[in-house]
């Protein structure tokens, strides 16, 4: 497993998470223009992403995601509280935290988090093929 941190802090959030061929973004808090240019600076296509998943509405978490999945054909993924709170999500498949998604070659453990958002979760994201695990 390997994870790209594409940025943090509150001009923007995403980590890349890679197993093989399988690639899972969670948070997509960039423009889908930077998302794009991001991508490329370490090689990914950003259609070769199988799913987004959303931890919270905040800007700096969701900004490019709806935007990004429908054009790249990503899965989103996000809480319905999540979903509520930013109508630009309203696309997304709902979990509710402390489901387990299966999303292409990864197992993701969903955990409701405090902070000032409708449902926030933090995910712990475990490649099926190997079993490596991270904690984001």
């Amino acid at each position: 497993m390997r994870l790209w941190s594409l940025g943090s802090g509150s001009r923007g959030n995403a980590v890349l998470v890679e197993s093989g061929s399988a690639r899972l973004l969670i948070d997509a808090g960039f423009g889908v223009r930077t998302l794009q240019e991001r991508l490329r600076a370490i090689g990914v296509a950003p259609q070769s992403i199988g799913a987004c998943v959303v931890t919270h509405e905040h800007a700096d978490h969701v900004k490019g995601a709806a935007q990004a999945a429908a054009r790249w054909g990503w899965a989103l993924r996000a809480t319905a509280g999540t979903i509520a709170a930013c109508p630009a999500l309203s696309n997304a498949a709902p979990f509710a935290a402390g489901d387990t998604l299966d999303l292409d070659g990864f197992r993701v453990e969903t955990a409701r988090t405090p902070h000032d958002a409708r449902e926030s979760v933090a995910v712990v994201v475990t490649a099926t093929r190997s079993g490596a695990r991270a904690a984001i």
